[in-house]
């Protein structure tokens, strides 16, 4: 039977993709896509990645050239989000989170699945290939850590409230859910049921998340974020890093369009008003409770006096004196990471360490530091910033294992010499080290 020119375009750039996982140039990969392809869609590719997986490739090679994939058709992708804005280019925080939901859809459905199917049939000899793919779903922590710091910050920016907080809340029952199964599977008595069951849930939930995040959270940010919101989001991707893939194409808008932004405005003006009134409904939708939206409209405007000062200036203390550009130092240099948070509970400076416990990224100045926190823990740390601001207490202190770190995380009060409230500091410490120490180790030793 004759093959459809759908199968055969399928075929064909299934081969090109072979070329370059069997150490094929880049350029030779590309002259044969041009020579013979008008323009390729999205889906084509991913069902290209995906027959290479069942015939047996690794999916970490995927993920390790998938960047050279989307290059080599780079300017043919026939993507439903390509606009003149660059929706659809490599290197776009839009085209970074869509890439990498299809590369996990593919580790999911073409490698997890297939390997509990091999395992239902009894041969347990994939078990340790099944540990290293659900060890791999570790890394939707950095694709999540994205949204939440930068994305959704910038929802808030607009006014858009509820959404963020739900799907945060979704997000940390994922991330649980990815802990639970990884300690399931690495249990020598574990039976295959209670694992098949507990990785269908998981399955099910990240699914339904990437539904949410390119069939609700990206068409509405696209028509409300502006190209320097994008810009500034795909600036500071790189803070966080990126998931299931290399480090992405660099990205900035076109001075085309710039341009044609400038014509749009008064329709994305008239998105962002529908998208406040749209919020309750769409809250409504992913069922959230309506006393959880109690958020505030974020301003981006706060800059501090000495933002402007030249790194020669010099900033008097009642203990001295010091340059700008040494006191920048200072705060990249001391092991603690240092955030302000002011009288109004609105986030107005972080230090930039080298080895940050947790990322921050310039989105984060403006927000109101309740919504930098997971849904679950949004009342403790208001309840903390109420006591500061009612004298009832100065200071708060948790401990806390992180991925094989001990954090040491302290808030303190901050009062002016009249005693009024001026906002906390936020000390945050990886003291690993430090509690290993022991005996004494003098400055001559």
């Amino acid at each position: 039977m004759e093959k459809s020119i759908k199968e055969q375009r399928q075929e064909r750039i299934v081969e090109i993709l072979s070329l370059l996982h069997k150490g094929g140039s880049f350029e030779e990969a590309k002259k044969l896509f041009n020579e013979e392809f008008d323009g390729v869609d999205v889906t084509e590719i991913t069902a290209a990645e995906r027959a290479l997986i069942q015939g047996g490739l690794d999916p970490s090679e995927i993920q390790k050239l998938c960047n050279i994939h989307a290059a080599v058709f780079k300017g043919s992708i026939n993507d439903i989000h390509q606009s003149n804005e660059g929706y659809g280019q490599p290197g776009h925080p839009v085209h970074t989170l869509k890439l990498e939901n299809q590369v996990l859809q593919s580790l999911m459905s073409d490698e997890i699945d297939g390997l509990l199917t091999k395992i239902e049939a009894g041969d347990w000899s994939f078990k340790e290939r099944l540990i290293a793919a659900l060890k791999d779903l570790n890394q939707l922590n950095k694709h999540y850590a994205r949204k939440e710091t930068l994305i959704f910050s910038y929802m808030e920016k607009y006014g858009i409230t509820a959404p963020p907080m739900v799907m945060w809340g979704v997000d940390d029952s994922i991330r649980d859910q990815i802990k639970e199964i990884n300690k399931l599977v690495l249990d020598e008595k574990t039976a295959f049921n209670p694992l098949k069951i507990k990785w269908e849930n998981l399955k099910n939930e990240i699914d339904e998340m990437i539904f949410k995040e390119e069939e609700i959270m990206i068409p509405m940010t696209l028509d409300i974020f502006s190209l320097n919101d994008w810009d500034q989001i795909a600036k500071d991707s790189f803070d966080i890093g990126f998931a299931y893939i290399p480090d992405p194409l660099p990205w900035r808008p076109s001075n085309e369009s710039l341009i044609s932004e400038l014509e749009r405005e008064p329709a994305r003006l008239e998105a962002i008003n529908e998208a406040k009134e749209m919020t309750e409904g769409i809250a409504a939708g992913l069922k959230v409770n309506p006393d959880e939206e109690e958020l505030k409209t974020i301003s981006s405007n706060i800059i501090s006096e000495n933002h402007n000062l030249s790194e020669r200036e010099s900033i008097e203390f009642p203990t001295g004196t010091l340059q700008m550009s040494q006191l920048i130092q200072m705060f990249r240099s001391i092991p603690v990471d240092l955030t302000f948070v002011d009288d109004e509970d609105t986030v107005c400076f972080y230090s930039e360490g080298k080895d940050r416990v947790f990322p921050r990224t310039n989105s984060v100045i403006g927000r109101k530091v309740v919504n930098c926190h997971p849904p679950k823990s949004m009342h403790i740390v208001q309840q903390i910033l109420d006591d500061f601001r009612n004298n009832i207490r100065s200071h708060a202190e948790f401990w806390i294992d992180l991925h094989g770190k001990y954090v040491y995380i302290q808030y303190f009060a901050l009062k002016d010499d009249s005693g009024d409230y001026m906002g906390c500091l936020e000390a945050t410490q990886d003291i690993t080290h430090i509690r290993s120490l022991e005996g004494e180790k003098r400055l001559m030793d």
